[in-house]
């Protein structure tokens, strides 16, 4: 997938790599993502490796409490020489770097596995309501019903891609729909 390199906010990903001088090795991933980060957690799962997975039945792109607490009460007490690895979807991804980086974490130590889908979250510069799973562009706003047009831009801050009105000036304009990549 070629990205357009002039959307400096969009992210990018290469899979992750093992940082074998880490004090503490931090897995955390939605269970149908397990698969991208099973290879390295067995390269070092006998140091003392940790692995945390978000259960099926959570919203999709939403950490359960539990899932969050735990993650919080690790991350408060691991040693600044703490690797993280990131998989599942994009919304998961940065909620996950989003919290290590409210505990202290910098990004240099979080390593974000490429997404498990093309799906997105967007976020409608409008109402502010965040949406899972959108695939397409034009999509409708579930807060405010608009149509939005789903950009390549991304707000890390919401772990989500931009929505704005595409159809402002005639709301009965209803442009083609087209696959998000």
């Amino acid at each position: 997938m070629q990205i357009d390199p002039s959307i400096k906010s969009r992210p990018t990903y290469t899979p992750p790599e093992l940082v074998a001088t880490a004090g503490l090795q931090l897995f955390v991933s939605e269970s149908d993502a397990e698969h991208l980060l099973e290879p390295l957690y067995r390269q070092c799962a006998e140091s003392g490796a940790q692995w945390l997975v978000a259960e099926p039945g959570n919203a999709p792109g939403t950490l359960a409490n539990s899932l969050s607490g735990y993650l919080q009460h690790i991350l408060n007490d691991a040693p600044v020489t703490t690797r993280l690895y990131v998989a599942g979807s994009e919304g998961f991804l940065w909620d996950i770097r989003n919290q290590a980086l409210s505990a202290g974490l910098v990004d240099e130590q979080i390593q974000l596995a490429p997404p498990i889908s093309s799906a997105r979250r967007l976020f409608c510069t409008h109402c502010y309501t965040l949406m899972e799973g959108v695939t397409a562009s034009p999509h409708t706003c579930t807060g405010c019903g608009r149509l939005l047009l789903v950009r390549d831009h991304f707000a890390r801050l919401h772990g989500a891609y931009v929505g704005v009105q595409i159809n402002a000036e005639d709301p009965d304009e209803q442009p083609e729909q087209e696959v998000l990549q």
